[in-house]
């Protein structure tokens, strides 16, 4: 089913902005040095058989800027996220009193801001590609809605020139967010 001008456009824009977005949130998870909640909010734990993001069944607080509190609603299930944090393998080593898990930040030395650094490089190349994928499948569908006319060739040439200015300025975004967050890792 082919479809119009604005449907492919607007379904493209949303399909990079999804990925811009992933992405970011993606990179507020990597500790700069400094403990922020978000490191493990969006972890999954296994709670009776079902995946369950930490922030879902527990308060996750920073007491100060190196330390991570979790308390589960759930006191049994202080373990299991425990162990969910160190599967994660984000650089967090949790310990518990059996009601609190707490994380501490570790001070980042030189050659692990380089290696976060460089972790962030392959988080932003796979949100490009995402990118890619999007224009990909906006121009298959430009394509098709061509051939069966509804659009006219003119419109198609300008939908195409319209695909290419989301990914310029979705990639764009990528690397402002990928430049904004190295710096903040760098920081010493």
């Amino acid at each position: 089913m082919s479809k119009d001008y604005d449907t492919i456009l607007l379904e493209c824009e949303e399909a990079m902005e999804k990925v811009v977005a992933h992405l970011r949130q993606e990179f507020v998870g990597i500790s700069a040095g400094r403990a922020n909640p978000a490191m493990v909010d969006s972890l999954k734990f296994d709670y009776y058989g079902s995946p369950t993001p930490i922030k879902g069944a527990a308060q996750v607080h920073t007491p100060d800027a190196s330390t991570i509190t979790i308390k589960p609603f759930d006191m049994s299930q202080v373990k299991n996220i425990a162990k969910a944090i160190r599967d994660a393998n984000i650089g967090l080593n949790p310990s518990d009193d059996g009601k609190v898990i707490i994380c501490r930040i570790p001070p980042l030395t030189q050659e692990n801001r380089q290696r976060l650094v460089k972790q962030l490089k392959e988080m932003a190349e796979k949100a490009k590609v995402g990118v890619r994928n999007a224009r990909h499948e906006a121009i298959k569908h430009a394509d098709a809605s061509l051939k069966e006319t509804v659009l006219t060739e003119d419109d198609h040439r300008g939908l195409k020139d319209e695909i290419q200015k989301a990914t310029d300025k979705h990639n764009k975004a990528i690397e402002e967010a990928l430049e904004k967050k190295s710096a903040d890792v760098m920081k010493v």
